[in-house]
């Protein structure tokens, strides 16, 4: 039979003020654990004359809390407004739930700063 009683952990009937500080030590494994709740990721693009561009980035999760770890890879082309995005998603570690995939994004911006 469920009962409502807290295991681990802090008690979830907080003030937001109250969540928002208390939020980096909540983990019941102390601050080891909410290090390991930290998700990492990094990237870099090159744009030639905003109109053309090559990405490339890592992402990372502790293996304990997601284990999603990729490697990305893309382009994009801006025409008159239109710009289309092509992502490659690459996993790094074994998973049922994170495949190889493609990612396509069309995007339209009527007006621009130039």
């Amino acid at each position: 039979m469920p009962t409502n009683e807290i295991e681990k952990g802090k008690d979830p009937d907080r003030s937001v003020v109250e969540s928002i500080f208390t939020s980096f030590s909540d983990a019941p494994g102390g601050f080891a654990e909410e290090m390991r709740e930290c998700a990492f990721s990094g990237g870099i693009e090159y744009a030639y004359r905003d109109a053309f561009f090559v990405r490339t980035g890592y992402f990372y999760e502790h293996p304990e809390k997601g284990r999603r770890q990729q490697f990305s890879s893309g382009f994009g082309v801006r025409v008159q407004g239109f710009q289309l995005d092509f992502a490659w998603l690459l996993p790094t570690v074994p998973s049922i739930r994170q495949r190889q995939s493609l990612h396509f994004t069309l995007m339209y911006t009527p007006f621009r700063d130039n």
